[in-house]
């Protein structure tokens, strides 16, 4: 007899217990839920409800960005399920899913081109938040040096133009500008 098994797992500091009930509610018997944060390094629930599923067995998600860190890694893992007989469905791209027929081929390299552009966003979304724990200045560094910064704060006490002090420091006068809008240079 088939069964319908739900996997799921924390993509960026989110709550499963939605996955796991939208899983259940569309059928799912059990539901596997990777918690790590060293996804994709680490997916032990993975590997045990890939190793639960039999021939005739499906695997089902709410998104195929819950499965696979990446397209390549998505479409190597519905190919061992399908050597072994196991479907797979997902409930937000119905044509990645193996279980309603075949599907023309534009439809599917599109959906895949749309997961690579969602893993994508999930991975931003990841070094963001990573960046953000860490406390690490996100961007470009900027070309105001707090040397360049001290000559310009003195270049501007004499009363320099913006253009002259930009010109003394080989930045732009706009960078200039930023650097010293935050600082009230007459009352340093």
């Amino acid at each position: 007899m088939s069964r319908i098994v739900g996997y799921t797992r924390i993509l960026v500091d989110d709550d499963t217990s939605a996955e796991t009930a939208t899983l259940h509610g569309a059928g799912a018997i059990m539901v596997f839920t990777d918690t790590s944060t060293d996804w994709p390094t680490s997916t032990p629930e993975l590997d045990a409800c890939l190793a639960t599923l039999s021939e005739g067995d499906t695997l089902l998600v709410t998104s195929a960005a819950r499965l696979a860190p990446s397209a390549t890694r998505f479409t190597r893992t519905l190919a061992g399920m399908s050597a072994r007989g196991i479907r797979f469905r997902s409930l937000a791209e119905r044509s990645l899913s193996t279980d309603d027929g075949p599907r023309e081929p534009a439809e599917v390299f599109g959906a895949l081109e749309a997961l690579r552009v969602e893993l994508a966003r999930v991975r931003g979304r990841r070094r963001l938040s990573t960046d953000g724990a860490e406390s690490r200045p996100r961007g470009r560094p900027s070309v105001v040096t707090p040397e360049r910064l001290a000559i310009a704060v003195e270049l501007r006490r004499h009363g320099r133009s913006l253009a002259h002090i930009a010109g003394v420091l080989g930045v732009s006068t706009s960078a200039v500008q930023r650097a010293l809008a935050p600082i009230d240079v007459d009352r340093i």
